[in-house]
């Protein structure tokens, strides 16, 4: 009996055993699953038998994600995606069991929204342009050949020297019905196509709008040679307000259109005829046909993160991967956002709603049609990290929370496209603090991540995007050449951001009245714009803006001039509050400040020819400006004269003082370093007499060593006396390899110096070449800084101690000149006097006194143009005699509105008014003028 028990324990022993064996095996394969472009969807999907697509791997680890840590390992290559790749609440991991999808340690691996068109029999058509077909019915909007997205056939031919608006690769407009949704704009025949066009309505135009705030994209219904116009079908949604295509003179709408055959006229171009299936294409020199790839996109969104509030997806990673080759998404839908100026689609490479604890790091984003990382509605604790964004359609990250979250949610498009009321819509309005729902993103963070060249087809983007979110961390990120902001905050729900360390510059490019940081902040306590108790509730502000935004320890650059006006580096706009701006460095423009409450600007530094922009501050703002240092230098772009002043109000109180705690800031003017004036002819001891900087000085700040970009001041610094401190010099941006200086021009020599990644650890490498080549393991290693004698373009990476490369391949283009030409802020910096750089002479805005007030030509004010809520042309009523503006007075016409017709006749400046006086003197006549977004008549006779 004893024998058979023990046989029996032995035999269960065994069985048990092999259970185990069996089990741990499975679980072993469950946990790493391989995938491989050679591998096969009927293999196991072992490191040795690997399958073949994402989505076969992701099927078949579903039902053990959460149970166990899950890795999906991606081998070197290129994956197509042929449907958008959808994770929901039934992917979701846990915090001890997290799912992952990653590439291999070094491998290269690429995620496509594309399909490789094959076998492709090229004809000559003529002219150099051959033709294919492709599969029937296959449609696409972007070419890619060797990876290189190609030019749709376009009017103007684009221009690859210049591709910014100021190229050729525009035209500017004659006319134009210049409100959304415009029907119809007008063309210089002249300068116009002068090819026959076969089918207009396949056309798409791309037009900036007349304010230049950002761009919009229209079908074309037909073209009229006769009248020289282009009349319009569905579009236009692609930003709010109610301005168009239009404009005059060199402030008119410029504008291409593309899919047009007839246009396909130049080497890059190409046309698809989806009527035969064939594609048209004009390779450049260099391309070789049959040894070239060609990829079209067919997806929109590659991998979305799909759950809801309720029940959402969590703890999902993504790593290591490059995207690209998504659809052009501008022709989609768009929603207009609360009323921040912009519209926004909800769509991207990866697109998140309803996630939780997700990340993305070490990803590279390349090449797609439209957004890059999109959070929509709830998302909670998720994570962008590490990552690139380069060419991107629109904007590379964005958060954006859902409306129903909002208590009282209003947009431009309600009242200037849909003519409903605002102060109507606000009656009964909820008045309760904070969000109404979860449904909104919360506590993400963007951080160590490289934006640049992004805005390709959108222009009214950002590097980082925020409307209707809370608590958004942004933090080492670099971000420049791109058309509008660098970072945007679109409304005042519901703060608690934080901006740090970030390093920006060489952004808005295409368009104006903005900054590289930009926020509104236009909720339930702003009704207008003005500043004044009819425009502004104060004690709503903290309704929405219930917690304090940081902007701190950010490098933001300005060197050149905006489109329009503008383009301050710190721009805080309409209605934006509960604001903290300390330690930031602000090189080539400055602070502006518009109508809003609760805003603490100290310890910073600005070094501009742009004075302060202090711009309708409401009654009782508790503003505070303190222990900064403001440096003036040079002249701004554009202008000749060196600039005075250190600030310039623009309808500010005066019968009141701004800030109870305006003191202890160091103030010097490079232009004018003896007695210079604070604000327009008032020097330090009138200004102090007005009861501000009481106890701040003129003097020179000392700054350390500025040539080389440290702007920190030494230790016998008056700064420091007053209470600055100084903050890092050393920490703005990505902490990924650099190389610094950021390139640009240079004479005789200049020295180089490189730094890895923060993540390189002991055995890694820093790796470099001069030659233009990608650095490998095998290119010279960097051991200390580089003597450049002549023109060269570095590249430089990381590697780890295995040899595998950390990071992306940072370049830098040294460009040798016989005379740098450096902006004449800087150079008068550098040269202790004033200098006035690269400009010209531009006119002075016209000032004269017509009736009895004081009027300005508004559109040479860039400044006022923006204090005024963006109105680019009419005559600025200044100020009103009481006495000999009677007749202006008893019409109802104050100071601060803009006349802009009179009888319907347009008013563009103060000598049209006059022309029009003259023509209608003695008779009654109807003023149209504009104040604080609102448009008014007042009738009133003449003398």
């Amino acid at each position: 009996m004893k024998k058979e028990n023990s046989m029996m324990v032995s035999r269960l022993g065994l069985f048990l055993s092999c259970i185990m064996l069996l089990f741990t095996s499975y679980v072993g394969y469950s946990k790493e699953v391989y995938v491989s472009p050679n591998g096969s969807d009927i293999n196991p999907g072992t490191k040795e038998l690997p399958y073949a697509t994402v989505e076969r791997a992701v099927s078949k680890i579903k039902n053990l994600i959460g149970k166990e840590p899950v890795m999906i390992w991606l081998s070197e290559g290129t994956y197509y995606l042929s449907e958008t790749l959808l994770l929901d609440a039934s992917f979701s991991g846990t915090t001890e069991n997290p799912f992952t999808i990653s590439s291999l340690s070094g491998a290269n691996v690429k995620i496509k929204g594309s399909i490789l068109l094959h076998d492709l029999k090229w004809k000559e058509y003529k002219n150099g342009i051959y033709v294919t077909q492709v599969p029937d019915k296959l449609q696409f909007d972007q070419l890619f050949v060797n990876e290189e997205r190609q030019v749709r056939a376009r009017f103007p031919n684009y221009d690859y020297q210049n591709p910014l608006r100021e190229g050729k690769g525009y035209q500017q407009v004659t006319g134009g019905t210049n409100k959304r949704y415009d029907s119809w704009f007008t063309y210089n025949p002249k300068l116009f196509s002068k090819k026959e066009w076969k089918h207009p309505e396949i056309g798409i135009v791309h037009a900036f709008q007349s304010h230049n705030w950002g761009n919009m994209q229209y079908r074309i219904k037909d073209r009229d040679d006769k009248n020289s116009k282009i009349t319009l079908d569905e579009g236009g949604w692609q930003l709010q307000r109610r301005f168009g295509i239009g404009g005059a003179g060199k402030k008119a709408s410029l504008f291409y259109i593309e899919n047009i055959f007839e246009e396909l006229d130049s080497p890059g171009e190409w046309f698809l005829d989806e009527e035969t299936s064939q594609l048209y294409f004009y390779p450049k020199t260099e391309i070789n046909l049959s040894l070239s790839t060609f990829e079209v996109p067919i997806l929109k969104d590659l991998i979305q993160l799909k759950g809801t509030s309720e029940k959402p997806v969590k703890h999902i990673s993504i790593k290591g991967i490059n995207f690209s080759q998504s659809r052009l998404t501008f022709m989609e839908e768009y929603e207009p956002l609360a009323r921040g100026d912009w519209a926004i689609h909800r769509g991207g490479a990866i697109f998140l709603e309803g996630a939780e604890n997700c990340t993305i790091e070490d990803c590279n984003f390349e090449y797609l049609g439209g957004n890059g990382v999109f959070m929509s509605a709830y998302n909670r604790n998720n994570a962008v990290r590490n990552c690139r964004f380069v060419h991107i359609g629109e904007s590379p990250v964005c958060f954006v929370g859902s409306p129903s979250s909002v208590r009282f949610y209003q947009t431009w498009d309600d009242r200037e496209i849909d003519g409903k009321d605002w102060n109507e819509m606000r009656k009964n309005m909820d008045l309760k603090p904070g969000p109404k729902s979860p449904d909104y993103p919360k506590n993400c963070i963007v951080e160590n991540n490289i934006m640049h060249d992004f805005g390709d087809f959108g222009k009214q983007v950002a590097g980082v995007y925020i409307s209707m979110s809370h608590k958004i961390k942004v933090s080492h990120n670099t971000i420049y050449n791109c058309p509008r902001a660098g970072i945007c905050i679109n409304d005042g729900t519901w703060g608690g951001h934080i901006i740090e360390y970030c390093d920006i510059w060489e952004t808005v490019r295409e368009t104006g009245e903005h900054g590289p940081f930009n926020s509104w902040g236009r909720e339930r306590q702003w009704l207008g714009g003005g500043g004044s108790s009819k425009d502004y509730i104060n004690e709503y502000t903290k309704l929405d803006a219930i917690d304090v935004t940081i902007l701190r320890n950010n490098r933001i650059a300005n060197f050149r001039k905006s489109i329009s006006a503008g383009n301050w580096t710190i721009d805080l706009d309409d209605g934006s509050s509960n604001y903290e701006i300390y330690n930031n460095l602000n090189l080539g423009s400055t602070i502006k400040l518009r109508d809003g409450m609760y805003r603490k600007v100290y310890n910073n530094i600005t070094v501009s020819a742009v004075p302060l922009g202090w711009h309708v501050w409401p009654k009782q703002s508790f503003d505070e400006v303190y222990k900064n240092i403001f440096v003036v230098a040079g002249a701004i772009p554009g202008k000749g004269e060196p600039t005075a002043e250190f600030a310039r109000p623009i309808r500010l109180p005066k019968d009141y003082k701004w800030s109870n705690n305006y003191d202890h800031n160091l103030y010097w003017n490079v232009n004018f370093p003896d007695n210079p004036n604070i604000i327009k002819r008032k020097d330090m001891k009138a200004w102090q007499a007005q009861g501000y900087d009481t106890n701040s000085k003129i003097a020179r700040p000392l700054f350390k060593d500025p040539e080389n970009g440290d702007y920190s001041v030494l230790d016998n610094s008056p700064a420091l006396k007053l209470g600055f401190v100084n903050f890092p010099m050393n920490e703005f941006g990505h902490q990924m390899t650099r190389i610094l200086p950021f390139g640009g021009d240079f004479s005789e020599k200049v020295q180089v110096t490189l730094k890895p990644d923060a993540r390189m650890k002991d055995g890694g490498s820093l790796h470099y070449t001069l030659d233009g080549l990608e650095p490998t393991m095998h290119s010279p290693i960097y051991s200390g800084s580089i003597t450049l004698t002549k023109s060269t373009n570095i590249k430089a990476r990381s590697f780890d101690a295995q040899g595998n490369p950390i990071d992306y391949t940072q370049k830098a283009v040294f460009t040798e000149v016989e005379n740098v030409l450096y902006p004449s802020w800087y150079q008068t910096l550098i040269d202790g006097k004033y200098s006035i750089g690269k400009s010209k002479i531009d006119k002075k805005a016209v000032i004269e006194e017509i009736l009895g007030a004081v009027m300005v030509d508004i559109a040479d004010d860039p400044d006022l143009i923006d204090a005024s809520g963006g109105y680019n042309f009419g005559c600025f009523i200044k100020s009103i005699d009481k006495k000999k503006g009677k007749v202006l007075l008893k019409a109802g016409l104050a100071e601060e509105w803009t006349i802009q017709a009179v009888n319907k006749e347009k008013v563009l400046n103060i000598s049209d008014f006059k022309k029009q006086l003259n023509i209608h003197s003695g008779k009654s006549i109807n003023i149209i003028a504009v104040r604080n977004y609102q448009t008014k008549t007042f009738k009133l006779k003449l003398p």
